[in-house]
């Protein structure tokens, strides 16, 4: 019945444009006494529909459909952004950390088995102390990819832990559109007033 309750009011804003209709609506879908605890479908809509804010008030806050979508579609794409580099830049990375590994030990092969006899001018230690300096080099940038890699890794795992602004906003926007559309109105022209202050 809230929800039927609900959804009249919705319609009504949108045919008559009955702001307190819908106000009303909303502050009607406030639980009010005790809930049957194995009525769990009644309970996972609520919780779906409802996020609390306990550092400021605890009037629930209610998520419109359209910002799940666009969170899970976030989700995913972070997912899918962790599947491609799993499979395809760290491999890469190392693939040619390999490389460089593999022809280095050649070129330290062939400095050591060149004659004696036949290189004893040019055999000075200048070559080995060169390639043991590029391969210190080439091992440096490895490892400043690999952290590179990994701090990115761990930057979007925090992103994904901590709540979004985005969201905490659009909740804000969706609330304020059905509940209270005057501070929505002022908010429209005080950006608006903004925007046509910037200087051209």
């Amino acid at each position: 019945m809230e929800l039927q309750s609900y959804v009249l009011a919705v319609n009504s804003r949108l045919v008559f444009d009955q702001y307190h209709l819908i106000g009303e609506a909303a502050s009607s879908m406030i639980e009010e006494g005790s809930i049957d605890d194995r009525d769990t479908f009644l309970h996972a809509v609520r919780d779906i529909l409802s996020s609390y804010s306990g550092s400021q008030t605890m009037t629930p806050t209610y998520v419109s459909a359209c910002a799940l979508v666009e969170q899970i579609s976030e989700l995913e794409d972070e997912l899918h952004c962790y599947q491609h580099e799993l499979e395809n830049v760290l491999p890469r990375e190392r693939g040619r950390f390999i490389d460089e590994q593999c022809r280095m030990v050649q070129i330290l092969e062939q400095i050591l088995s060149v004659p004696v006899t036949h290189m004893l001018p040019k055999f000075t230690p200048w070559p080995l102390a060169q390639a043991l300096e590029e391969l210190e080099m080439i091992s440096y940038e490895v490892s400043a990819s690999v952290n590179e890699v990994m701090m990115a890794r761990e930057e979007k795992t925090k992103m994904l832990q901590q709540p979004s602004r985005n969201a905490q906003q659009e909740r804000r926007v969706f609330a304020d559109f059905f509940c209270h559309p005057g501070r929505l109105e002022n908010q429209v022209r005080e950006l608006t007033s903004r925007v046509r202050g910037i200087p051209e």
